[in-house]
Formats: structure tokens, sequence, C-alpha cells
């Protein structure tokens, strides 16, 4: 029995070392693989980023413009702000706001965005980061130069807690627009922000932020209409601009909104105090840069919009009206959210023998001009008035009508005051044969038409001497474009 005993030992043993070795050439067993999950917490897209609690959803668009009279999205050729359309690529000098035979008849863009918002919900409420940017390609890439490609940027915020960090839309906005372009009659930019957003429930907030004013300063008009004598040959005719005596930001500009969000609609009254800070001129005896003055100045807006089921689905309407002192792209004005226009109209011009004729409308826009040649300014002026209305033919067709005015005044204190009006009207009807394919067209007229005649008026250079300089006139142009766009 011993013996046996000692038999069925050993050979168990002998067994075990044999599976043994035999286990230790096995390949290793793979770690489980983690597979994507949905995330339905905060809509559809969502999906969890493996081995986290944040949920991503990514996004974007491809974009194919073409533009006529216009430029940016589909901005009309009526601004400082749309310089392109004014001067071709070659040997052409006649920029904003001449227009003449050098000057492009059409141009185009493609673009290319990405957005990705990531979400992480936590003991404060849900954490969220967005981003939004891309490439583009224009046919002409700014006055004077040719074709060229470059970088876009939308986006990039924080939202914690009821706080916003970063670059978005400014909260005195609302940032509804029907329509391609960007109209000149109304609100709409972007603009790096610090905010905090009160919920009362109900769909009732309010919202104070603190937002930079480089990104609602026009400028500071210290000259007179221009700085710049035109149709003088001799010296070069570039272009119309003015001396800008603006200085550099000393605090940011204050916004509030109070807001409801329900389901007939939404509205918004928004206010706003932005400071405008003025370089001493040369001319009134200050080195420019040495002393500076500032004063205030301030904005009202207020948006409404109602949803229109009874007529169609997604049918809408949304009116905005606001008014301006010393803050003047608190009105609009400039057609992008991106960018200040220190300038409205269009110039035609013709040669016939050794002589230039020119027809149509310029006239300056900034928050502040010059009353005397003792540096002395005051504030400018202004109101505007938009509304939109959209409409579904059927689900996969959709129009959109705008209709646009605003007023701009300069002090009743100025020699001569060079104020304007503008009004716009656009229509646009886009289809889309499969869902997320937009294949739309727009048309818009735009007319500009000011309180003195186009004439040479007698303005203060900055050095205190006096120029002729080619202010006022009417004029109005149509402008409109196509676009294909595949959002993802």
């Amino acid at each position: 029995m011993k013996m046996v005993k000692s038999l069925l030992l050993g050979s168990a043993a002998g067994l075990v070392a044999v599976v043994g070795a035999q286990a230790a050439d096995l390949p290793v067993k793979a770690k489980p693989v983690e597979y994507v999950k949905i995330c339905s917490a905060y809509g559809a897209g969502y999906f969890y980023i493996p081995g986290t609690d944040t949920c991503l959803k990514i996004g974007g668009y491809a974009r194919f413009d073409t533009y006529v009279n216009a430029v940016g999205t589909f901005n009309p050729a009526i601004a400082s702000t749309t310089g392109a359309a004014f001067n071709g690529p070659g040997v052409g000098v006649w920029a904003y706001p001449f227009n003449d035979a050098d000057d492009s008849d059409y141009l185009t863009r493609v673009r290319g965005v990405f957005d990705m918002d990531a979400r992480t919900q936590t003991d404060y409420g849900t954490l969220r980061s967005y981003v939004r940017f891309g490439m583009e390609w224009n046919s002409q890439s700014g006055a004077g130069s040719g074709s060229g490609s470059g970088f876009y940027f939308e986006r990039a915020f924080i939202q914690f807690s009821g706080f916003t960090f970063g670059y978005t839309q400014s909260f005195f906005d609302t940032g509804l627009n029907y329509m391609m372009t960007t109209p000149y009659a109304g609100s709409n930019t972007w603009t790096t922000l610090a905010a905090y957003t009160a919920q009362f429930g109900n769909g009732f907030s309010a919202t104070l932020s603190l937002e930079d004013a480089a990104n609602r300063t026009t400028g500071v008009q210290m000259t007179g209409s221009t700085a710049q004598p035109v149709f003088n040959i001799a010296t070069g005719a570039t272009g119309l601009t003015y001396t800008n005596y603006q200085g550099g930001q000393q605090a940011p500009d204050i916004v509030a909104n109070l807001r409801i969000d329900q389901a007939w609609g939404s509205a918004q009254l928004s206010g706003a105090l932005h400071q405008v800070v003025a370089t001493e001129p040369l001319y009134a005896g200050f080195f420019p840069g040495a002393a500076s003055t500032d004063s205030w100045g301030w904005a009202i807006g207020g948006t409404v919009e109602f949803k229109l089921p009874m007529l169609a689905k997604g049918d809408s309407l949304f009116i905005q009206a606001g008014y301006e002192e010393g803050a003047a792209n608190y009105l609009g004005l400039s057609g992008t959210a991106q960018g200040k226009a220190t300038g409205v109209g269009a110039i035609d011009i013709t040669q016939v023998g050794g002589s230039l004729f020119g027809n149509g409308a310029f006239y300056t826009v900034a928050d502040a001009v010059a009353i005397n040649t003792f540096g002395d300014y005051s504030l400018t002026s202004g109101w505007s008035l938009q509304g939109q209305f959209r409409h579904y033919w059927t689900p996969g067709l959709r129009s959109a009508l705008y209709a646009g005015y605003l007023a701009y005044e300069t002090p009743d204190n100025i020699v001569a005051a060079f104020n304007f009006n503008m009004w716009q009207v656009g229509v646009n009807t886009i289809w889309s044969p499969v869902k997320n394919l937009d294949i739309g067209a727009e048309v818009l007229y735009t007319k500009v038409d000011g309180s003195v005649p186009l004439g040479n008026y007698n303005s203060i250079s900055s050095t205190g001497g006096n120029n002729l300089a080619l202010v006022g006139g009417s004029t109005d142009i149509w402008s409109g474009g196509v676009r294909v766009q595949r959002n993802f």
C-alpha cells in the first residue's frame, strides 16, 4: 500500500510538471476590449470616451460658397470689412470704397470645420468644453492679393456651474439668423468673455458678462470726415479711411441680459456699457499717446422669436431692435461676426480722358468724432431694427425673408453732420434633398443714403491742417450667391 501511494503521488507530480510546461508555452490572455459606449444623457450623437465618464460629440461641416458683389459669408460689398471686393489681385490700386474695372466679378470660398463638444456630469452640474475650428480656401484672400488658404477659428469655451469662459457669442446677442449673410442691422458678434448665468426656472435666466472691448471697438475719428484727400492722383488713391485715435482698452464691456425660453419661442432684453478711450491729437498740442481721455458709451437691445407651427413645422419669426451711443458695433453695421466696419458705401469711378468721375456714397463709422480742434470729442449714436421670417414649404424645402433698417448719427455740435441710414431686404431658398445636405441661393439688396451729397468737404488733418475729403452721397448694391453645405 505504501508503495502504491508513493507511485500515485509521483505520477501526479509529473503530470503537473508536464501541464505547467505546456501552459507556459500558451499566449497570455488579452485584456478585455473597451468598446465605445453610447452616452444618452445629453442627446443624440454623444459617446463615452473609453476609460472615462466624459461624453464627446464630434461634428462639423464641409461648405462651398460662390459670391456675387459680396465676400466672406455673403457680406455685400458695401463696407470696409469687404475690402477684397474692391481691389483685384493684380496692379489695381483703387481700394475700398472705390469700384472700378479691376475688381473681381465673383469670389469663391471652400471651408471645412470641425467641432468637439465634451461634457462630464459633476457634483456641481455639467462641465462642458466646446471647440469649433477649421480651414478655408478663398479665391481672393484679401484686397490686392491672390488666392490663399488659412486657419478658421470660431469657438472655444468652458462652461461650469453657471460660468462661461472663452470665445463665443456675445451675451448681448441671441445669435438668431435665418439668412446666409450676417445682416447689417442688428448686433451679432463673437468675443472673448467671462460670464455667469443664473437659472430661475420655467425658462427664465439672467446673465452678467465681462467681454473684451477690443471686439466691439470701432474707432475714434479725431480728424473730421477723413484724413485722406482723394482724387489726388499724385499721392495715390488707395482708398478712404480716417486717422484712428482710439486708445487701448482699459476696461471690458459690461453686458447683462434677461431671457426667457418657452414652448412659444424666446425673448431677451440686453444692455451694455462700452468704454471709449481717445488718444489726444497732435494738432491740439498733445504728443499722440502721451495723453488720453475716456468716456462711456452704452447700448440696449431686445429680441423676440415666435415659433409658428400652425403655419408649418419649423416656421418661425423674430424681431430685433437696438439703440446705442458711443458703441457703434452694437448696431451691427459690419456684416460679419468677427470684424468691425469703419466705413460704409461704395463709389463707382470712371475715367474720361485725363479726368476721373465718381458716383456713389462713403460715410465713416466711429464710436466718437472730434467736435473741434482742441481734442474734444462727442459720442456717435444710432438705432437699428430687423425682422426675419422662415417658412418650410416642405420638410426638405425652406425659405427666409429678411428686412432691416439702421440709422447712424454724428453729434449735432460738429460743423458738418455726416449722418446716414441703411436698409436691406433679402430672400433665400434652401433645398435639403437628403438629411444634413443644404443647397441654397440668396439675393440681397442694400441701400446707403446720407445727409449730404457726395463731394469734397473740408476736414482736419492729423497735424491740424485743412484737407478736402470725399464723403456723402447715396448708393445701392445687389448681392448674393450660392451655397452647398454638408453637415455631419
